[in-house]
């Protein structure tokens, strides 16, 4: 059993300070490491402390021994929270008079000001005030209101705090060790240096922390694309580990953030594939990040801020937003209700607009609980009602301690965080939810009585400033970290990916509250390209000394763009680019045991007798264009999602001219076109418009406005009455409508086609017009003459139906407002305006030799069509297609797997079996 006693900093002989909690914590864990291997069962351990971490035990110890006055002391040190919050106060009051004061992120113009005010202090800039700009200004009465706001309280913000701690150093004459180290401290700033040269004139020994290593095998290699360098950045890891498994490694990444999943799911497919399994989700890894996320991008946190907001706002929440919280299994029943809930997201996507309500959201589960087919979601519903009405009794101001209650009340409400028992890292991620909880209690004194959306805000920001990371159990092999993170201990092997001239030495931005030359003359960070430079070098060289072997990366392309690599690595001897590390499902592939069989899928079950398939048209459409096509969505039942959107989509605009037309033709069969006017025509398309647009309001979950329906309805009265004034009555044949939106059900080759044909017209001869209204872009009607008929409602209508009557013309309708008009083909010419004879000299479309006249062309419709529904009939489902733009209004597009049919077509011209 080994122990070891941590010593009273003020009475060690040495002390080694670090610049963040995690390296100190690093360092501790290396010197335990050392001692063990030395052979000791105990020791006394080398105090290691975060610098203010030091100061502060170095202060208060003196404090409590008398050395310094308390009642000259501030109270304390405000937290990041606290300091922002008395920014944005000081903000608000010296901009309350201002015109536009609405207009001001007065957040983000604090995080500029707490970045200049610390710029002031550790830099020791002073400004010249009666040359200063106007933004430099207004920080400077913001700056002193921010200063009066921390009298009252007692506090300072962190940078003032530390520099009454160092003058408290340096006018009395403290305890301190006699040997001192700095470990991770990239760059000293004046404020560091004070407190350095304070250290050293008390004859403290003052050193800089070193691994004790030099690397001797330096190289960097150049990869077509970043993907590339972080497969070859694994791999080399992975061949580490091969030759020693006590290997300690790291992976050093400037954007780090942007491409931790990447290499998280790398990590994972090649040392823990184990994990793909939910059950696995949390078993320790061989990696480790530096840094944890937010803990708002944790899941369990997103799901208890979204209910939250659920809640309280009366803004209307996106459908995604929605959508993301029902599939959420952190509340509520998800498991047991998550078809329901599956079912839920898809009717709400036809059903509501784009902008949705709390409250109509509420009613929408609620009337399809109701529906004559149900979702049924109890606990769903009973959760989310138990919710709005909480939050509906909850008072609307109050204390932040008091909204902890009812947050927790809510939550609670709701059964957050659900029905499963929580992992491990799922319980550790709720007690930090919790723990920020009570710091947003613990502000009271700092904000009084607020509403719910700001107890949200400020919650939702500290959460964002609570980085949380999972404990882990074991000593990780590779650690990945940022650029301005130090290792503890010497490693093995440094991998370091990035090194572009774009991103690394890092561009110069300085802070626009601040003069810029001032900035630069103070070498502040980010001031200007030789500070970037002189920085990014002090870290190189840091890096130099943290392995033995050093491997520096860069891309050569992102996307179109060509890249250079970073000056800091041109010296460096390029090396042969390693291989890159195979997802999980290539070393599946590479790994199987039999031989690849490439296998044409394109035979589905024939359709038995009896067997019902729905469709209608569509069904033999998409059988014509890609037989695949009708086998998922038709037969398979597959759909996509609806993509939500707010007002009309073209599809339901579409829908409304059609009921528009039929009401019309349904109250008159004929028009005397001499004796009507387009005032009469004009009342009366404006009394059905409005009546359709009312019935059609009705069927939604959340109708339109009564302006909208207003303005919809005068749309339709225009495009109804110009198509009637200007098409119709341009006909040179008087005709009779004497059917309107029939439905026939058809069976073809034993397969029920459901049709609904928009208008039948009768001429005065008794020939017989097929019209069907387009609104959108036209179909292409050419493909009535080849052998796959890709636009067969119409010729079904007239080949199957009316195959006994006599047809003068098959068309559509274009109701348009500029270019109305007809399209299709005719019998003979001067039947339906701008459509000529099927045989006419100008129209090519039907080759003479194969359609000698008007009955050929019925019976090509009725041959062709029969021979689509026997192809379907039969099972044949390949994917074949004439044109890839063919599949631009195909659902089941990413089933037909067209890159796979590529790679598959590449094989077999490659000469590869089939």
């Amino acid at each position: 059993m080994t122990s070891h006693v941590q010593p009273d900093p003020s009475t060690s002989s040495k002390v080694i300070l670090c610049a963040s909690p995690r390296l100190a914590q690093g360092i501790r864990q290396r010197l335990q490491q050392d001692y063990q291997q030395q052979g000791l069962s105990q020791w006394q351990a080398t105090p290691v402390y975060p610098l203010q971490d030091w100061l502060t035990q170095l202060t208060e110890h003196a404090i409590l021994c008398g050395q310094i006055d308390a009642t000259q002391a501030p109270l304390g040190v405000l937290s990041p929270t606290q300091e922002a919050l008395l920014w944005e106060q000081a903000i608000q009051h010296c901009l309350k008079r201002h015109e536009a004061t609405e207009l001001f992120n007065t957040s983000g113009l604090a995080s500029a000001a707490i970045e200049a005010n610390r710029y002031l202090i550790e830099w020791n800039i002073s400004l010249d005030m009666d040359n200063a700009s106007e933004e430099t200004r207004q920080f400077m009465q913001w700056r002193q209101q921010f200063q009066q706001l921390c009298r009252q309280s007692g506090y300072l913000e962190s940078v003032r705090y530390q520099a009454w701690q160092l003058a408290q150093l340096q006018q009395h004459d403290l305890l301190l060790p006699g040997h001192l180290q700095l470990a991770g401290f990239d760059r000293i700033n004046p404020h560091l240096q004070a407190l350095i040269d304070t250290l050293q004139t008390r004859d403290v020994n003052v050193e800089i922390f070193e691994n004790g290593i030099t690397a001797t095998d330096v190289k960097r290699m150049a990869f077509a694309e970043s993907m590339d360098e972080c497969r070859a950045a694994v791999y080399w890891a992975q061949q580490q580990l091969a030759v020693n498994p006590a290997a300690r490694l790291a992976i050093v990444v400037p954007e780090l953030d942007t491409l931790r999943e990447t290499l998280a799911n790398l990590l994972d497919d090649v040392f823990h594939p184990e994990a793909l399994h939910p059950a696995q989700a949390d078993i320790p890894r061989c990696y480790e990040f530096s840094l944890g996320l937010p803990l708002n991008r944790w899941p369990l946190v997103t799901t208890a801020l979204g209910l939250l907001r659920l809640a309280f706002q009366q803004q209307a929440f996106t459908q995604p937003e929605l959508s993301a919280l029902l599939g959420d299994i952190y509340w509520s029943q998800a498991r047991t209700e998550a078809d329901a809930r599956a079912a839920l997201d898809a009717e709400m996507r036809q059903q509501l607009p784009l902008q949705v309500r709390n409250a109509t959201f509420s009613r929408f589960v609620e009337q399809k609980q109701q529906d004559l087919h149900p979702i049924l979601c109890p606990a769903l519903h009973a959760d989310l009602n138990v919710l709005l009405t909480l939050a509906k009794q909850t008072p609307r101001k109050q204390l932040p301690s008091a909204w902890v209650v009812s947050i927790n009340q809510l939550l609670e409400a709701t059964h957050w965080p659900g029905e499963r028992s929580l992992s491990s890292h799922e319980y550790q991620c709720q007690q930090s939810f919790k723990r920020v909880l009570g710091q947003l209690a613990a502000l009271d004194a700092w904000l009084g009585n607020i509403d719910a959306m700001s107890a949200l805000h400020r919650l939702s920001q500290l959460c964002q400033a609570q980085i949380f990371q999972p404990q882990t159990v074991r000593m990780p092999n590779i650690t990945l970290m940022g650029m301005l993170e130090a290792s503890a201990q010497p490693l093995d092997g440094l991998w370091v990916m990035g090194m572009n001239d774009h991103i690394w030495p890092p561009l110069s931005r300085t802070n626009a509250l601040i003069p810029a030359e001032l900035q630069r003359q103070a070498g502040t960070p980010n001031a200007s390209s030789e500070v970037q430079i002189a920085f990014a070098s002090q870290i190189h060289q840091r890096l130099l000394c943290s392995a033995h072997t050093v491997i520096f990366s860069h891309a050569e392309k992102e996307g179109d763009r060509l890249l250079r690599l970073s000056p800091l690595i041109q010296a460096i001897t390029e090396a042969t680019a390693t291989p890159g590390a195979n997802t999980l499902a290539e070393t599946l592939a590479r790994n199987s045991q039999q031989d690849w069989q490439w296998l044409d899928d394109h035979q589905a079950p024939p359709i038995q007798e009896g067997e019902h398939i729905s469709g209608g048209t569509g069904l033999l459409r998409a059988q014509a264009l890609c037989p695949a096509w009708a086998f998922y969505q038709y037969r398979l039942k597959t759909r996509k999602l609806e993509t939500p959107h707010n007002g009309l989509d073209a599809m339901q605009r579409g829908d409304l001219i059609h009921r528009v037309l039929a009401a019309f033709w349904s109250q008159q069969a004929r028009l005397d076109w001499q004796t009507v006017s387009t005032e009469a025509l004009k009342i009366q398309l404006d009394q059905i418009a409005a009546d359709v647009i009312a019935a059609f309001n009705s069927e939604f979950s959340q109708p339109f406005s009564a302006v909208f329906c207003q303005l919809e309805a005068e749309r339709l009265s225009k495009l109804a009455l110009t198509w009637l004034w200007e098409v119709e009555r341009e006909r040179p044949q008087a005709f009779a409508v004497t059917s309107v939106e029939q439905v026939f059900k058809p069976l073809i080759e034993g397969i029920q086609v459901k049709l609904v044909i928009d208008r039948v017209d009768t001429l005065d001869d008794g020939r017989l017009v097929v019209i069907d209204y387009k609104t959108g872009s036209m179909p292409d009607f050419k493909n009535w003459a080849s052998d796959k008929i890709s636009e067969p409602q119409l010729p079904i209508y007239a080949a199957f139906l009316l195959q006994d009557a006599d047809i003068a013309a098959v068309c559509f309708g274009k109701l348009r407002l500029t270019d109305g008009g007809f399209a299709g083909v005719a019998a003979e010419d001067d039947i339906v305006p701008g459509i000529k004879a099927f045989n006419h000299e100008k129209n090519k479309l039907f080759d003479p030799a194969q359609f000698p006249d008007w009955p050929s062309v019925l019976a090509h419709w009725h041959t062709q069509i029969t021979r689509t529904a026997q192809a379907l009939k039969a099972g044949e489902a390949a994917v074949v297609f004439e044109s890839e733009q063919d599949l631009g209004y195909c659902d089941v597009l990413p089933l037909l797997r067209l890159p796979e049919r590529q790679l598959q077509f590449e094989h077999l011209q490659a000469g590869g079996a089939a």
